[in-house]
């Protein structure tokens, strides 16, 4: 059997599911898409776990090895769906899942209007990218003015366009938990550090362990099966009367400060999820 791993930035994610990769027995295929060309219709190995951290390459990383008939992992549905914050968001909130309230605004004409009918503050930030960039909690309209002037003059549609969304107020965390098959596998409490309101990890963030009961398994394998994911982490949001909103799916997910805070090697289940996959 053999097993690819398609990558761009090794990271100690992609790291820990190489070690245990290779000590399964199976001959592993490493490619970085960054340095080897992709033939569509040529297959590499008989499952590819696609683990490449732009949103882009890596749907069209997958694409192209599904294009030979070899399964991957994450799909390039879940890939798609997972990647733009339009698709997630319509996506979970169609299967009854609570999401933030969200208006898209896809050119700057609107601005005006969105301002004066959006409850203040509200959060802005386009449908593709991660780590909290070029996401901005707005107050008044002069920031406003001045973040749809900005983004107007990207080359992208897809920086052109506002994910607007309330402003969750919560206690200074949200809840990112990880889901393999159909499998909760646990979950953290990502606790702002400094920034005002803000959890990510890359931001300095930090996570504590949280009990894997209550709402919030219900609503990631929901999330999981919406998206037909393989692997997926979700993000969750709770306000201050406890209410939970499902705001992000991920399809490339990160798990080092998880695995930090509950001792969890996810790497290693997810490549004996892999495994029995792909022996059936």
């Amino acid at each position: 059997m053999r097993i690819e791993l398609l990558y761009d930035m090794p990271r100690l994610e992609e790291k820990i599911m190489i070690e245990a990769l290779r000590a399964s027995g199976v001959d592993v295929v490493l490619t970085n898409v960054d340095t080897r060309p992709l033939v569509i219709g040529e297959a590499e190995s008989d499952l590819s776990l696609v683990r490449v951290v732009s949103m882009q390459k890596a749907l069209y990383s997958a694409t192209i090895r599904e294009s030979s008939g070899t399964r991957a992992m994450n799909s390039s549905l879940t890939l798609m769906l997972c990647g733009d914050k339009i698709l997630t968001l319509s996506k979970i909130n169609s299967v009854g899942l609570r999401v933030p309230k969200t208006t898209v605004m896809l050119s700057p004409e609107p601005a005006e209007l969105v301002f004066r009918q959006f409850p203040k503050p509200f959060v802005d930030k386009p449908p593709v990218g991660s780590w909290g960039r070029m996401v901005t909690l707005v107050r008044d309209l002069a920031t406003w003015r001045s973040i749809v002037e900005h983004r107007s003059m990207m080359q992208s549609q897809q920086l052109r366009t506002h994910v607007i969304q309330e402003y969750v107020e919560g206690l200074g965390r949200d809840i990112r938990a990880i889901v393999i098959g159909s499998e909760f596998i646990g979950a953290v409490h990502r606790i702002s550090s400094g920034d005002e309101w803000r959890t990510n990890v890359a931001l300095g963030g930090k996570t504590a362990p949280l009990k894997a009961d209550g709402e919030f398994v219900e609503m990631s394998l929901k999330a999981a099966e919406a998206v037909k994911g393989d692997f997926i982490s979700v993000d969750i949001l709770e306000d201050r009367e406890g209410r939970l909103y499902l705001n992000e799916v991920n399809g490339v997910p990160e798990f080092k400060g998880f695995m930090e805070a509950t001792g969890i090697n996810v790497g290693e289940l997810f490549v004996k999820y892999a495994l029995r996959v792909a022996k059936r």
